[in-house]
């Protein structure tokens, strides 16, 4: 689906892994194209990461989330009902279920944050269920952070960064880490934030997943992660891994679920190397999506869609498709 953007704000190529820095075996499949970025998608043949590259600049990345972004994912653009567009997105339902893996967790009067709390619904939920939770977030989108929040008070800052040290008990990112420039960065944040036994938990797209189209890659994704590189990553950031696997939750199939702990003396070390195996099953899993005529044809119908018929009535269709499916597959049988 291609993006007219007369400067996407990537970065200068480096020819090293976005997550480890490693310049050794870095294998190129094929360049991106749900909206032809100019960027590759990548294989560290170090710590098995799969990226794109070159990634974004820090301003880059600004301007993509207030420009291109809404455009490219239609499923993300309001069209007439606000109630609707939430009700078929099914935030707040997702929002509990999550909340059911972490409230046990928390001790009483636990500090909160949340990385990337886009509208609300997470921590809207963690306040209703538990209202002794100091919540905290940051999350650039001003204009929408607060629609889904009802009545708990957050305390948005810029960055986890500024958080002072051990000051937390747990941090959540959902479907944060992959686009984030420095997702190893990220979490050595967190391990500096949380209190000796506080949790991390992170949800992140399985590259493992049962994917058919190189469609599934695309800018606003800048790292792809499988159980074992995401459980490396964690461990090098000074993480004691607790889980790290298949979500838990069956609404969020094709989903891996990062459950973290940081130690009492968290030791952050280099990113450790994947096996042989590890890196020839990513190769094989990626080298089986191609990309045919009716591929082609899939992504030009899109994008011809969403010019004639704005990008609010194609995600309009695209959340009541899934909003179907999801009664469907909640219909007792």
């Amino acid at each position: 689906m291609p993006e007219r953007v007369d400067d996407w704000g990537l970065a200068v190529a480096t020819g090293q892994c976005r997550v480890c820095g490693s310049s050794a075996g870095q294998c190129a499949f094929w360049p991106e194209v749900y909206a032809h970025s100019g960027q590759t998608l990548m294989r560290c043949g170090y710590c098995a990461t799969v990226y794109l590259a070159p990634g974004f600049s820090e301003a880059g990345l600004v301007r993509f989330y207030t420009g291109p972004y809404r455009r490219l994912f239609p499923a993300e653009v309001p069209w007439r009902s606000m109630a609707r567009f939430f009700a078929w997105r099914g935030d707040v339902d997702v929002a509990r279920q999550r909340f059911s893996l972490i409230g046990a967790n928390l001790p009483p009067q636990a500090h909160l944050f949340e990385m990337g709390s886009g509208f609300g619904a997470f921590l809207g939920q963690a306040a209703q269920q538990r209202s002794d939770l100091q919540l905290s977030a940051s999350e650039p989108d001003g204009a929408q952070r607060q629609a889904l929040l009802g009545r708990a008070e957050v305390h948005f800052i810029d960055s986890l960064a500024d958080l002072p040290e051990r000051s937390l008990d747990g941090v959540v990112a959902f479907h944060v880490l992959e686009h984030l420039i420095d997702p190893l960065g990220f979490l050595q944040q967190a391990a500096r934030a949380l209190r000796d036994g506080g949790r991390l938990w992170v949800e992140v797209p399985d590259l493992m997943s049962d994917w058919q189209t190189r469609l599934f890659v695309h800018p606003a994704h800048l790292s792809y992660f499988c159980t074992d590189s995401l459980r490396r990553l964690a461990e090098a950031a000074g993480l004691q891994v607790v889980y790290c696997g298949v979500h838990p939750l069956t609404a969020l199939e094709g989903t891996l679920w990062l459950e973290a702990l940081r130690p009492a003396t968290p030791m952050c070390q280099p990113v450790a190397p994947a096996t042989e195996q590890v890196v020839d099953a990513i190769d094989q899993w990626i080298l089986r999506v191609g990309w045919g005529p009716k591929d082609r044809l899939k992504a030009l119908l899109k994008t011809m869609a969403i010019r004639v018929l704005g990008p609010g009535l194609v995600g309009e269709w695209q959340r009541w498709r899934q909003h179907r499916r999801h009664r469907e597959e909640q219909a007792p049988r």
